[in-house]
């Protein structure tokens, strides 16, 4: 199966997932009979990257690469410049790898006008550069405000010819955000970024941490659909339905051992009220992605 074949298969399967039990269900926020404050006077304005928006929310990475993600990304674009809230673009891989801008250039800058927009690149993908300053030709297209690279280890397992080999990955992600023009920023895929992870990531530069906790899009799931091979045996079995953090244990765990570090939440984000829930959990602004690819498409 090529890129262009495994990014449809993506959209696809991802539009046809049952949502899983949410991590957010067993946290409850204190009541307030006499809560003392106007509705009128609260304020959910806010900035990233010193460019104003109307909320600490943004449509999180999504899908990249064929053509006919164009329309989906065009869609969120405009969808988000009339809400004024931020968006991540999904894999700029074929950008740089076929030269192709797949619907990942200006049309999605235009879209969404003078808003926040983050480029998005591969972790695993950075050895495969000839020069860290290639990423200039995803940042460039779009004016990206700033550079999410994710983590997928899981995904690329069950990927038929999959990058596993993560040696000194975070070597490569220490040049980035030495050489980038913009700030960096390490998410995951909705398997949660773990505190050992998350302190190598600090000490190499990166400036935020998106923690993709599970209960959101299930990627490894998705991989294992696509994959024939492996497909009728571990679909069948569950076998790795439990696996990774969930958003609230990740941004517990890094807020407790790295207060300093400007983290987001995503991943299993349903409603307003998670979003609360993860701002309590000192989120800093919260990204939801699957539960907004049907209306884009």
């Amino acid at each position: 199966m090529d890129n262009i074949s495994r990014k449809l298969g993506h959209i696809e399967s991802a539009l046809d997932q049952e949502p899983s039990a949410s991590c957010f269900d067993s946290i409850r926020l204190k009541h307030r009979s006499l809560p003392n404050v106007s509705l009128n006077q609260i304020v959910l304005d806010t900035q990233f990257f010193d460019k104003p928006t109307s909320a600490p929310f943004f449509v999180s990475s999504m899908t990249g690469g064929p053509s006919e993600s164009e329309r989906i990304n065009r869609h969120l674009a405009e969808a988000c410049n009339e809400l004024r809230i931020a968006m991540g673009v999904g894999s700029q891989r074929i950008t740089i790898q076929d030269g192709e801008a797949s619907g990942l250039n200006w049309s999605v800058r235009h879209a969404i006008g003078d808003l926040p927009l983050f480029a998005n690149f591969g972790a695993v993908n950075l050895p495969h550069l000839k020069a860290v300053q290639e990423l200039g030709r995803i940042l460039d297209p779009i004016e990206a405000d700033a550079l999410i690279i994710h983590l997928n280890p899981m995904q690329e397992v069950f990927q038929p010819n999959g990058d596993t080999d993560w040696r000194d990955i975070i070597c490569h992600i220490s040049e980035v955000c030495e050489w980038s023009p913009v700030p960096v920023v390490v998410k995951e895929v909705g398997f949660g970024l773990d505190l050992n992870s998350s302190k190598e990531l600090v000490s190499a530069g990166v400036e935020i941490l998106d923690v993709a906790g599970t209960g959101g899009t299930r990627f490894a799931d998705i991989e294992i659909e696509l994959n024939k091979n492996i497909s009728e045996i571990l679909s069948k079995n569950d076998v790795f339905d439990n696996w990774g953090y969930t958003t609230t244990e990740c941004l517990i765990n890094i807020s407790r051992a790295l207060p300093s570090t400007t983290c987001w939440a995503s991943g299993g984000i349903r409603n307003g009220l998670d979003v609360a829930k993860s701002m309590c959990l000192d989120a800093s602004a919260v990204g939801i992605a699957g539960r907004v690819l049907l209306p884009a498409t």
